[in-house]
């Protein structure tokens, strides 16, 4: 069934963020535009009505005479509710602090999923689809930094990998061994050199970017990444080979007790059985010393290229057929023997698209999409920093490097520069002063970063989030403002009905006095809960209390005994239904309840009875609501002059039946 937008209450407040978003068509213009009604001489439209009525698309099974009867109910209910906003409105309810710090608490949950659903998604998803046409071969220099590096160890790497760059390009080393004594190593081993093709959502994105955005056969200026410092080399650009499922036979050459000539001649053994006729399978439980992959007769998946050494790739790609078993091989692994067993195809661009939204959603960039909101608005803001007073900003810093940056003395001239504009708001170069000296505020090293400027962007952005995703997408701003009006309605009722209701003793005294009868207890039954980690505690605490202790003070004989008492007024459900049968002062035999052994003491029946006006207050409270939100809504009709137009709604209706 759809979900509708019934009466405002704390349970459907939920529901009002999404009203105004209509799924449906509207009907025809002169449909849409028909005035159904009117609150305070404003008109409510047919397409206003049935946005706020629908929320979610029809079911195929959706009976229409039983939606078009709900809908013909919904009209003066959501006459009522442009009422109560109206009445909110005057009251100044719009404006009251606890209101405006929850909307904009809503806004800032919102907005960043608002924008990665309607604009980053297709943006990341466009580009890997693009991208995934293409594949990349790439070798790289990498020289390792950790995220918060200094500005001295950053601009050392970006020197370094420059010089390595020039020498490559001067032709006197290649690239491969300049990486090899350029690059970071580790366990004695280079991180740079060659990765082998990569194509879209295989690296972290500001490399992708990079490598897709250097021709072939050049190499790119240092670039930063979470790794560290790069420069990259694109050794060629194809046609993506489909992705491809392999099982492999495994043999080992390295580790304790491991003879690689033992291992090749395993291997050769293995492949001239199969050759012989030895299934596949059966040659994996004979012969592989891959463990992992044993049981599920070798099979190591869908092979990511970038993710493995370029020898083992390049072996396997010279095996082209589904089913085809290759030779025994080496890479730095091992020794292999693989199978093709499928290749990825896509029926159509759709369905092209919808495999790589599902990576999509498992990367980092989409995952992380606060950043990439951050750079939308700005660039929408049409952010810019002042060059010239950012040069001398950062000669000032230079020129003061062994100094904290805390106590940098700034010329005050210097200060009132403009440094940076965004929506149309220029900030001095003091606003950005003040913004690293938090930053630096309570940290061992409080030396400047450049890393720094781009914090400071960002914090920027996120002050003018909601403003800038209003102005490039209306939608968010109606939905802002139908929560808005959401939180003004219910606090507005809260005041007028819900609290009022628990403090006009008058009206709920005549209401208790007049319906007595309806304020009864039924039979209750006061009970203890005893819990303790033994049996024989329980026991001891039995057989005290059956002597004579009073049960409320068996905590003090028995170590270790947990003690709850409560009244309830039904024995039908667990572990109650253990007291079913007993007398008062009686004990229930020892069961389980919540992981500890436990007993129950019935302590006293309760007869049914007259509430007095205390006990039933919440009841009775219960009773005025409703009859006090009549009274309240009627008035509201009266004084905003509410006026409901059925039989427009009835023709609208009547004309779609047919």
């Amino acid at each position: 069934m759809f979900t509708r937008f019934w009466k405002l209450t704390a349970a459907s407040l939920s529901l009002i963020i999404i009203t105004g978003c209509s799924l449906f068509d509207s009907g025809t213009k002169s449909t849409s535009d028909t005035v159904v009604g009117t609150v305070n001489d404003k008109p409510v439209t047919y397409g206003e009505l049935r946005s706020s009525f629908f929320i979610s698309p029809a079911q195929d099974d959706e009976d229409p005479e039983t939606t078009n009867q709900e809908l013909r109910e919904f009209l003066s209910l959501y006459l009522d509710y442009r009422a109560k906003i109206e009445a909110a409105r005057e009251a100044g309810y719009f404006e009251m602090d606890e209101i405006q710090q929850e909307l904009k608490n809503y806004q800032m949950q919102s907005v960043y999923p608002f924008w990665l659903e309607n604009k980053i998604r297709d943006e990341l998803l466009d580009e890997l689809v693009d991208r995934s046409k293409k594949e990349i071969r790439v070798t790289h220099m990498l020289i390792t930094l950790q995220e918060n590096a200094t500005p001295s160890d950053t601009l050392d790497a970006y020197n370094r990998l420059t010089e390595a760059r020039d020498l490559y390009l001067s032709g006197e080393e290649s690239f491969e061994d300049i990486s090899e004594r350029v690059s970071s190593r580790q366990m004695g081993r280079t991180v740079g050199g060659d990765l082998g093709y990569i194509s879209g959502g295989w690296a972290v994105k500001p490399f992708e970017d990079v490598a897709y955005n250097t021709p072939v056969d050049s190499v790119s200026m240092p670039f930063r990444t979470s790794f560290g410092m790069h420069i990259l080399k694109v050794e060629d650009r194809r046609e993506t080979v489909p992705q491809r499922k392999f099982s492999h036979i495994f043999f080992q050459t390295r580790g304790q007790n491991v003879s690689p000539d033992r291992s090749r001649e395993k291997a050769q053994e293995a492949f001239t059985a199969i050759s012989d006729g030895m299934s596949w399978a059966d040659a994996v439980v004979e012969y592989t010393m891959d463990t992992d992959s044993k049981n599920r007769e070798g099979e190591i998946g869908w092979i990511d290229e970038s993710r493995f050494e370029p020898r083992f790739i390049r072996k396997i790609n010279e095996v082209t057929e589904p089913g085809e078993i290759s030779e025994p091989f080496e890479s730095e692994y091992g020794i292999h023997i693989v199978r093709l067993d499928s290749i990825r195809t896509y029926r159509d661009e759709q369905h092209l698209r919808e495999e790589l939204y599902e990576r999509l959603r498992n990367l980092p960039r989409y995952r992380e999409n606060k950043a990439s909101v951050h750079k939308s608005v700005r660039q929408n803001a049409n952010e810019r920093v002042h060059s010239e007073t950012y040069d001398s900003f950062d000669n000032f810093v230079q020129a003061h490097s062994s100094t904290d940056f805390g106590d940098i003395p700034w010329p005050e001239e210097l200060l009132y520069e403009p440094f940076y504009t965004i929506d149309g708001v220029t900030y001095p170069l003091q606003h950005f002063v003040e913004f690293v000296e938090e930053k630096v505020e309570g940290r061992r090293n409080k030396q400047y970063r450049h890393t720094y400027l781009n914090d400071y962007k960002n914090a920027m952005a996120e002050k003018i989030v909601v403003d800038v995703t209003k102005r490039v997408f209306p939608e968010f701003d109606q939905l802002s403002q139908t929560y808005h009006e959401g939180l003004a309605v219910f606090k507005i009722t809260e005041d007028s009905v819900w609290t009022r209701s628990m403090q006009d003793t008058t009206a709920l005294r005549n209401i208790f006095d007049e319906n007595r009868d309806d304020f009864r207890f039924g039979t209750r039954y006061r009970f203890y809960r005893l819990s303790a980690d033994s049996e024989e505690r329980l026991h001891d605490a039995r057989t005290i209390v059956n002597h004579g202790l009073p049960i409320d003070s068996i905590r003090a004989a028995v170590d270790g005994l947990i003690l709850r008492t409560d009244t309830i007024n039904s024995l039908d459900s667990f572990p109650f239904d253990h007291l079913q049968g007993l007398e008062p002062g009686e004990f229930t035999d020892v069961f389980e309840y919540r992981n500890r052994d436990t007993i129950l003491y019935l302590a006293e029946i309760m007869e049914p009875r007259r509430m007095e006006f205390e006990e039933a207050f919440m009841q009775v409270v219960s009773v005025y609501q409703p009859i006090l939100e009549e009274e309240w809504v009627q008035s509201l009709r009266d004084q905003y002059r509410v006026t409901p137009r059925p039989e427009r709604l009835e023709a609208i209706l009547s004309q779609r039946d047919q």
